[in-house]
């Protein structure tokens, strides 16, 4: 056997292997103590730093001022936590225009792989809400909203540039007066990555987006793009839309402010949209509005306000056509089972002239000649009751309006038509029915073309109808019935006489907008009324 003893090991040796254990235990230690002293003593600096980051935004700001209920910095991560954020308006400053509940920064730490110090901000249940005197006092400042300062307020409450901006579960409203129902827009998520380009450098769009929100209810909208935030003198941003199921009544506190009047129908689209410095680009695969009642209300103290704005717009389309940098083309627009309507609000008496069960296409619009011809069809009932057909196409040549069309509308009730020809100092008939047939071009601002309107069947005089009435009034009335009735062909019952249109425009710099209505006044003013008065105009002379 082998009685050698145990080799023995060296005391020293022990306390060799010990002493890192022990040193490094006490280094953590150390540091554990250090960050709770960290993590502690940033609760002391809360009430130091909540007045001045408030100060310090407020002076980056311009017409508006910050509140700040709570502010707290975490040494350790380099994270700033802002709490009951609230922004008004210096001139309305009553009810606030921002409420944000809790505002978060971080430093991002990915980033410092590509040797750049930037910050995230994260916006938890924000609360925008907007009526119209803010917006108004907004629209009339000399300091457009870009330069209100915000971008120097968030970096004056925290210095590290912002590559990454979230916003979870927002709400926006806007109230137009007491009165009308809010615009809301719910359930708002939004998320941009990327923002100080510290990847893709040089991809022309290195900053991406995406975001879905709540339309007035039911509607939803969902945008999907990419942008760049450092192009000059703005941002530019590129990005594929889909909205379902937006109800346009919701909008009509806005709309009737230019004189529109929206009672239901819903939307839906799909397309995208380019916006820069360099260019503007709007391609829309379809649009299409179901079961809208769209009304516009003529009154007499906007008239001028009214031709202003036509003029307005014509102008700004006018000047878009065949623009290299804006490109703006639609393949389909349709407008589905509804109704259009014009209402003169201030004649006596007021009249209404629509078409119902309106079905509306237009295809291949666009501002470009190259794309060619645009086509219009427009199927319903004129006045409830005329079957009614527009066809036409129109060409944005840039030199002028350029369009061309036919319509018919046939056997409409002349009844319905009475409170215009009232309106117009004509007599209102008992029965009786209106065709129309027109043919109308529009080119190097020269009108040709013809309306022919045809009356059947006229009743001025109807003896139950008109009982009530003085007997002056029935005898005008029955005399008038009888000239009618002798102007009448004998075989067809009806009356009918071509109407010219041609001639030049009497503006040659008008847009296709402003030209389409002065022919459609033109048809009313030499064609139609003045063929109802052939009808009856034996009576104005009793």
């Amino acid at each position: 056997m082998d009685h050698s003893e145990p080799a023995t090991v060296p005391a020293n040796t022990t306390k060799t292997k010990r002493g890192p254990a022990r040193f490094g235990f006490w280094i953590g230690v150390v540091v554990a103590i250090v960050i709770v002293c960290f993590f502690v003593g940033s609760f002391f600096l809360d009430g130091f730093l909540r007045p001045r980051l408030q100060a310090r935004m407020n002076a980056a700001l311009k017409g508006y001022r910050v509140t700040l209920g709570h502010a707290h910095f975490q040494i350790v991560t380099l994270g700033l936590t802002l709490r009951r954020l609230t922004l008004r308006q210096t001139a309305h400053p009553s009810p606030p225009v921002a409420d944000f509940p809790v505002m978060r920064f971080r430093v991002q730490w990915s980033a410092l792989i590509h040797g750049r110090v930037v910050g995230n901000v994260e916006l938890w249940r924000p609360r925008v809400y907007v009526n119209q005197p803010q917006l108004v006092a907004e629209a009339k400042s000399n300091t457009s909203l870009r330069q209100r300062g915000w971008q120097d307020a968030l970096a004056a409450a925290y210095p590290f540039e912002i590559d990454r901006f979230a916003v979870y579960d927002g709400y926006i409203v806007y109230i137009d007066s007491g009165h009308a129902k809010p615009l809301q827009i719910e359930d708002l998520n939004f998320v941009s990555d990327n923002i100080r380009n510290v990847r893709e450098p040089n991809n022309v769009y290195p900053s991406t987006f995406t975001g879905t929100m709540g339309l007035f209810g039911p509607g939803r909208l969902k945008v999907d793009g990419r942008a760049n935030y450092l192009m000059k003198p703005y941002p530019g941003m590129i990005a594929k839309y889909a909205v379902t199921k937006v109800p346009l009544g919701a909008i009509t506190p806005a709309t009737q402010h230019v004189n529109v009047v929206i009672n239901g129908g819903s939307l839906a689209s799909e397309g995208s949209i380019e916006y820069s410095p360099r260019l503007t680009s709007v391609k829309v695969h379809d649009a299409r509005i179901d079961g809208v009642d769209l009304t516009y209300v003529h009154l007499a103290r906007t008239q001028q306000a009214e031709s202003r704005r036509i003029a307005t717009v014509g102008k700004k389309v006018q000047e878009g056509n065949n623009r290299p940098a804006t490109d703006i083309y639609a393949n389909t627009l349709e407008i589905r089972r509804s109704r259009l309507t014009y209402k003169s609000q201030d004649s006596d008496p007021p009249y209404l002239l629509f078409i119902d069960s309106a079905n509306l296409a237009i295809t291949n619009f666009s501002n470009h000649a190259e794309h060619g011809a645009s086509g219009l069809d427009l199927t319903g009932r004129f006045m409830g009751s005329g079957t009614t057909h527009i066809h036409g196409t129109f060409v944005p040549a840039g030199r002028g309006p350029e369009f061309a069309g036919r319509a018919a509308v046939v056997n409409t009730k002349l009844t319905a038509l009475n409170p215009l020809l009232r309106a117009e100092g004509r007599i209102d008939v008992a029965q009786g029915s209106l065709s129309l047939y027109s043919q109308v071009s529009v080119k190097n601002n020269h009108i040709t073309g013809y309306v022919k309107p045809l009356f059947a069947d006229v009743e001025v005089y109807n003896r139950k109808k008109d009982k009530n009435m003085s007997v002056l009034q029935q005898a005008k009335r029955m005399v008038a019935g009888a000239a009618a009735h002798l102007l009448k062909n004998q075989k067809t019952q009806q009356v009918a006489t071509d109407v010219d249109l041609s001639g030049n425009l009497k503006n040659p710099n008008v847009s296709t907008l402003q030209a389409f209505v002065q022919v459609v006044q033109n048809a009313f003013v030499k064609a139609i009324l003045p063929g109802f008065d052939r009808e009856v105009g034996p009576m104005k002379q009793q």
